[in-house]
């Protein structure tokens, strides 16, 4: 019952670390003091690969040391590949790849890999990668290093990093990840042209941003919050679900009782609470990739949503034309309710 009010690994640990439980009971021993413990020492010793000093930098980092996000069990189904070119050109049939030619072992960054799920995941993904993932966070760190070795992963290099200044590292990558992580940034375009210094000729980079029209009921959302002067507790994040939820039924603010990370505390922080997100729009980022010459590859979306825009364009077979894009999500403002999430490669 004390479990109830108090983490086990606050209550008498060594006593029930000692004892010999049922399968069901060991794993809650596992997941509430084995595991914790594991993620401290893997914190206690993270390399901290440069400073953390820009101020919005040092808040992000603060709430993910408070909030890890997210805590998960398993990866789920995972498809293997010898390389990029193969994962892309599966994904993009039509896109205007120009194949690195890279089979089994390459340089892959992931900047920002909070938790650790999307690292892991790539290692597991392409076994023969060197894998690099960095996070502001040490508490983040520790839960993706302490996973990787329950999972027997051992081809990722974990370090605590801002990408403001990660370039200062000295090393480049033929693959770049950052998935909802420059929106959170200070300037994302400076993160963003940072990481791009990094990437070598003909690399690939896999970006998520987030989109202004997309999210309009968050913006709405966090408008209310702020009026309401609700703060980031988990008392105060409660408090204003009910009353998101009480809102009159179609009312924008109240449309994020919709999302999936509305429902868990540290989830519902990350969505509604954060200390900072900026929105982008397709026609900015169109101009980002050409002043920095970057080829678009395609966006990840649903079949559904491909098959749809490929109605009204069917001239665009590739599905890279980001003004008809543009127009498309326009007119479906929630088509990237989940992010942009899109392939680059960077011309040679």
């Amino acid at each position: 019952m004390s479990a109830a009010y108090r983490p086990l690994n606050q209550q008498a640990a060594e006593t029930l670390l000692a004892r010999k439980w049922p399968a069901p009971l060991q794993a809650v021993i596992d997941q509430q003091i084995s595991e914790p413990r594991a993620e401290a020492a893997c914190r206690a010793t993270m390399p901290r690969l440069t400073a953390i000093e820009d101020d919005v930098s040092q808040k992000v980092r603060d709430q993910y040391e408070q909030n890890p996000y997210p805590r998960w069990i398993s990866l789920g189904r995972i498809h293997k590949y010898d390389s990029l070119d193969a994962l892309i050109q599966r994904d993009f049939p039509h896109a205007p790849l120009r194949p690195q030619g890279k089979s089994g072992a390459f340089d892959l960054l992931v900047a920002g890999c909070g938790t650790g799920r999307q690292p892991i995941g790539l290692a597991k993904q392409f076994e023969r990668a060197r894998v690099v993932a960095v996070d502001l966070s040490s508490a983040s760190l520790g839960y993706a290093k302490s996973r990787s070795e329950l999972l027997g992963v051992t081809n990722i290099e974990y370090g605590q990093a801002d990408i403001l200044k990660l370039g200062s590292i000295g090393r480049t990558f033929d693959v770049i990840h950052s998935d909802g992580v420059l929106h959170h940034l200070g300037d994302p375009w400076r993160g963003w042209r940072v990481l791009l210094s990094m990437l070598r000729p003909n690399g690939f980079m896999h970006i998520s941003l987030y989109s202004e029209i997309a999210r309009r009921d968050v913006v709405a959302a966090r408008a209310f919050i702020a009026e309401r002067g609700y703060g980031t507790t988990a008392a105060d994040i409660r408090a204003c679900r009910q009353e998101l939820m009480g809102l009159e039924q179609g009312s924008s603010p109240g449309r994020v009782a919709g999302f999936h990370d509305f429902y868990a505390t540290s989830e519902c922080r990350d969505l509604l609470f954060h200390v900072l997100e900026h929105r982008m729009t397709l026609p900015a980022i169109k101009t980002f990739l050409d002043q920095n010459g970057l080829r678009f590859l395609g966006f990840d979306l649903p079949l559904r949503i491909r098959q749809q825009y490929a109605a009204r364009f069917p001239g665009d077979k590739a599905m890279i034309d980001l003004d008809q894009w543009d127009a498309f999500e326009h007119d479906n403002p929630y088509t990237f309710i989940s992010m942009y999430q899109f392939w680059l490669q960077k011309t040679a």
